[in-house]
């Protein structure tokens, strides 16, 4: 599976998020691949009502309705679509007891959660909590154009027989071989922003790295 940080880029909102998903839409209807765009819960509504895509938010507050003026409830994004949400990314950090709290929350709503951790030590942390799915991504590496998946090989192979959650490889995911290689460390999936988001050409990009799962038969 991929999931699509689309994060607030201009490329990646409103309209704009439409035009940029159809796409991903005919990819997934294409190949059979999960893909997972992961947007902000202003499009959230948009994105599920047009495309009818499986759509995951990118950040909750663990509330409940109420008297929480600028706080985003799970409630709220449930309603608009989402059917999961992203937990503690690298431009959102929490600590340990809101992560915590996050994923009860999320729970309690029927959302499915990805929680992104950025050491094998809060990794392991963070499976006892019980989320989903667990993300591995080195901050120094986002956005970097070099593959994390290089130089964390052994770390990946580590989580994988750790772990009892599923596990999602990101930071410096651009290419197809990057995709092979996590998949072929033991991961379920990455996850991705810049390279799908900024491509001159997003759906041939995201074609390119749909590839491995396709050749492994897997989703």
């Amino acid at each position: 599976m991929i999931f699509l940080s689309l994060k607030t880029y201009k490329e990646a909102t409103g309209d704009e998020a439409i035009k940029l998903l159809s796409g991903v839409k005919e990819i997934i209807e294409k190949t059979k691949v999960k893909v997972i765009p992961v947007a902000q819960a202003t499009d959230i509504y948009r994105i599920k009502r047009e495309l009818g895509l499986i759509v995951w938010a990118q950040h909750i507050d663990p509330i409940d309705p109420g008297r929480h003026f600028g706080w985003l409830s799970p409630y709220s994004v449930k309603q608009a679509g989402a059917e999961g949400v992203v937990i503690n990314h690298s431009e959102h950090k929490l600590s340990k007891l809101e992560i915590k709290k996050t994923i009860e929350k999320a729970k309690e709503y029927s959302l499915r959660t990805l929680v992104l951790t950025d050491t094998p030590i809060l990794a392991i942390r963070v499976d006892g909590y019980q989320p989903d799915y667990l993300g591995y991504e080195k901050e120094e590496f986002i956005a970097s154009g070099m593959p994390m998946i290089d130089q964390e090989k052994d770390t990946i192979r580590f989580l994988v027989k750790k772990i009892h959650r599923p596990l999602i490889i990101g930071a410096g995911i651009t290419r197809s071989k990057d995709v092979a290689a996590a998949l072929l460390l033991g991961a379920s999936g990455v996850i991705l922003s810049s390279a799908f988001v900024k491509a001159k050409n997003p759906k041939k990009k995201l074609l390119e790295l749909v590839q491995p799962f396709s050749r492994s038969g897997g989703t």
